[in-house]
This record gives C-alpha cells, sequence and structure tokens, in this order.
C-alpha cells in the first residue's frame, strides 16, 4: 500500500479527432496572417524602391541640363541674385560672346495665379515689333480670297484649306477668322486644337476684321501669351537686332498686359496694375519681408534669356512693375 501511494501519479491527454487537444489548443492560440499581407508589403517596398530611383534619376538629369533648361536650380546655400530689368539687360548682352542674328530675347515668368480655377491668356500689341516671317491662314468666304491676300495674307480661303488640313497640310504658323465663318472652321477643330492653332476670340484669331488683323499679325507686333503648369509664362520680347531700350519697353508693355489681365481670385487683384502691393487692407503686418507681402505678389520669379546658349538672367519681381526704377537704372 506505501509503495503504490509513493508512485507519481499519471496524466492522460485527451485526444481529439487524432491529434492530442494541447496541439489543438496551441494551433487556434496562434495569430492567423493571411498571405496577401505578405504580398501587400513587398509591392509597398517595390512602390518605394520605384518612387525614390524616379526621384534621383530626375535630380541627376536636371543637374546635368541645368545650363541648357529655362531655370537654373540652385543649391540652397548659393545667394540667389536679383536684378532690375535694366541691369538684366546689359548682363544679357555681356554674354553674347559669339553673336547669333537668329537669337531671339525670352522673358520667363512665373504667376502667383491657380490655373485649376482661372486661365492667363490673352494678346497684345509690341510698340516694337519682332522681325519674323510669320504665315497666316485667313479664314474667309471663297469670293473673298483675293483681296485677303492682298492684304497680306499667305492662304486664304475655307474650302481648299479645310480639305488640305484634312489630309495633313500644316503649312501656316497662325489662323484668323470671322465669327461667321467659325462654323465650318470647326469641322477641322480635331487637327487644329491640340497644335494650339485653333481660332479663338481670346487668342484675337477671331475678329471682325480681317484686314486689320492680317496686318498686326504679319508686322510682328502681335503677341500672344498663355501661363501653363504652374503659373508658368514665356514670351518672346525681343530679337538680336534690338537694343537694350526695345527690349525694357516691350517687357514693361508685357507686364502692363499681364496686370491688366490679371484674374479676380489671383493675388494682389483688388489692387491697380501700377500699384499692386503697396495698398493694403487693415490689420497687415508693416514689417518688410512679412508672409503677407508674398501673398499678394503676383509676379513670384521672373529672368530673360538671349537665345537658347545664353544663361537666365534673373530679374527681381518686384522691379518688373510698371512703376519701377528698375527700367532705367
Amino acid at each position: 500500500a506505501s509503495a503504490r501511494s509513493a508512485a507519481p501519479p499519471t496524466w492522460r491527454v485527451p485526444v481529439l479527432g487524432g491529434l492530442p487537444a494541447i496541439a489543438i489548443g496551441s494551433v487556434r492560440t496562434k495569430k492567423w496572417k493571411p498571405f496577401h499581407n505578405m504580398h501587400r508589403a513587398n509591392k509597398l517596398r517595390d512602390i518605394r524602391k520605384e518612387k525614390l530611383a524616379a526621384e534621383t534619376e530626375a535630380a541627376d538629369a536636371l543637374a546635368t541640363n541645368a545650363p541648357s533648361e529655362s531655370r537654373v536650380a540652385a543649391s540652397r546655400d548659393e545667394p540667389r541674385v536679383a536684378t532690375s530689368p535694366f541691369q538684366a539687360a546689359r548682363l544679357m548682352r555681356a554674354f553674347d560672346v559669339f553673336p547669333d542674328s537668329s537669337a531671339e530675347v525670352t522673358l520667363w515668368t512665373r504667376l502667383n495665379v491657380d490655373l485649376t480655377r482661372e486661365s492667363v491668356r490673352g494678346i497684345c500689341h509690341l510698340p516694337h515689333g519682332l522681325q519674323s516671317q510669320i504665315r497666316v491662314l485667313a479664314f474667309c468666304a471663297d469670293d473673298e480670297i483675293e483681296e485677303m491676300l492682298a492684304a497680306g495674307a499667305d492662304f486664304a480661303g475655307i474650302s481648299e484649306p479645310v480639305r488640305r488640313i484634312n489630309q495633313g497640310w500644316l503649312g501656316f504658323d497662325r489662323c484668323l477668322a470671322t465669327p461667321s465663318i467659325m462654323p465650318s472652321v470647326m469641322k477641322i477643330s480635331k487637327v487644329l486644337g491640340p497644335r494650339k492653332m485653333m481660332p479663338n476670340p481670346k487668342s484675337g484669331t477671331v475678329v471682325q476684321n480681317l484686314r486689320t488683323a492680317i496686318k498686326e499679325a504679319k508686322g510682328g507686333t502681335l503677341l500672344e501669351y498663355r501661363a501653363e503648369g504652374q503659373g508658368e509664362l514665356r514670351a518672346k520680347i525681343g530679337d538680336a537686332s534690338f537694343s537694350d531700350a526695345k527690349v525694357l519697353e516691350n517687357m514693361k508693355f508685357l507686364v502692363q498686359a499681364l496686370l491688366r489681365a490679371r484674374p479676380r481670385a489671383s493675388a494682389g487683384a483688388a489692387t491697380s496694375g501700377d500699384t499692386a502691393g503697396t495698398r493694403k487692407p487693415p490689420g497687415t503686418a508693416l514689417i518688410p519681408g512679412a508672409k503677407d507681402e508674398v501673398k499678394d505678389q503676383y509676379f513670384l520669379e521672373a529672368h530673360i534669356q538671349f537665345g537658347d546658349k545664353g544663361p537666365p538672367v534673373r530679374v527681381d519681381p518686384e522691379s518688373l512693375l510698371p512703376s519701377s526704377v528698375g527700367y532705367f537704372r
């Protein structure tokens, strides 16, 4: 009896379905992770790698092509020197080592405007026209072809030009039309629209007087501007034969046109063109360099460039205003 009492007790493990109950309980207590979570994590990792590689490649391309791009990407530590329009014109000429008769002066600026809500687009007549050979197509009735050709148009008519354009002909640079002929021009809108050559009242190509519009287009004084992307606008304001005074006068005239065509919801739209940013509502901070001044500023960045090989010369946005003395010194 004493030997039986001293023997250790024996435990029996219950068996359920051929497996011990302990094993079944351990399996049930484990956290179940579906396989698609693993694939999702791998996919997210691959996406992050591709995004990082794309950003690195874009940065390398920008650093390699910086001199030929419209804007020069400066490092954070590099000081950004801004000049007045008068000084920028003189610096631009200083880099004209090998004169090129076909080079043109280009003004680039970035506007403080939301293009998803408004559009900055229009035309202006520069005081000094560019010497460019522009080919004009005048859409008119077939019985007015001789009259439009005599006014200076390179091509005129409606039946023959529409037929040739449908066949792939695009031997012109600018199209002009009257409102009465536009229903016939709409037949080729799918061809001219993607190329931004479709006559439009906003671009000044749908007019009442075709003869006057032809003379203005052939004279080189008519300039069409349009902001794209992040409010970036590029316009040709001169060529190699222009003096600095003519370039500055065209620049000032274009700035005035941009201020007049400024959208109402854009920065500083409540003020006049010459005094933009000077009149402020009550409660505005008077400390120079305040954040409100940046918000009310319409021209954020600007530079001028002579030809494709010349470097961009940055212009102080505040000195672009027509009332600035930067056009004289």
